[in-house]
């Protein structure tokens, strides 16, 4: 029996399926997404909570602000920036890592992220007060550059995937760099946890599969 679909057939059938089942990735985005609905209605207190502050981790014990930072926004670009990111990048990594180690990852990004900015603020003596899931989120990306350096000579002759991954960088480059008060440190941290994550996942766990709906 012959298989008369097409390549941009098979290829948005397998997107379907990716996102049907990107459980983590979809409870993530709605989280984010009812906080920030909160934050700006009955829930004043809790930017002023959880927000990322330094001299409030050190001084205070309030460790509890480098995970809960990550799930607020300053305004609505900057929870669309991301939640966009995390949508189009987060549910291919879930696939491929499955729900656990996809959290994991999630999770240590967003908190690595903020430990290296935290760190960057003592040391050159500076003072801000940080928010937003991008930490995290470039962690997702992070270990999608670890998975292209590890795989490049399987898809590199692909020039689909090629013109994909260049769109999504363009992408990830502007929201993450011309973002208004952007956290670079924030973003570098995440992006090297992430990278360190996917070198565990790849090469420790041995996880050769395909990457679904990139490659």
């Amino acid at each position: 029996m012959q298989d008369n679909s097409s390549p941009d057939e098979g290829y948005w059938h397998t997107q379907s399926q990716i996102y049907k089942h990107a459980y983590i990735c979809m409870i993530l985005l709605a989280i984010n997404v009812i906080i920030f609905v909160l934050s700006g209605t009955f829930f004043h207190q809790f930017y002023e909570n959880g927000a990322m502050v330094t001299e409030l981790v050190l001084k205070r014990g309030e460790f509890h602000r480098l995970f809960t930072a990550m799930f607020i926004h300053s305004d609505v670009n900057h929870l669309m920036n991301n939640m966009i990111m995390l949508f189009l990048v987060g549910a291919i990594v879930e696939n491929y890592t499955g729900h656990v180690f996809f959290f994991t990852l999630y999770v240590l990004s967003g908190i690595f992220g903020n430990v290296i900015s935290m760190g960057h603020e003592v040391h050159f003596n500076l003072k801000y007060i940080s928010v937003g899931a991008s930490g995290a989120i470039m962690g997702i990306v992070g270990f999608v550059v670890m998975w292209i350096i590890i795989n490049w000579k399987s898809f590199a002759k692909s020039r689909n995937v090629i013109f994909r991954l260049a769109i999504l960088a363009v992408f990830i480059f502007e929201a993450v760099t011309f973002q208004k008060g952007a956290n670079t440190t924030a973003h570098f941290g995440g992006l090297l946890t992430g990278m360190v994550m996917g070198f565990i996942n790849i090469i420790i766990f041995h996880n050769k599969k395909k990457m679904e709906g990139l490659a």
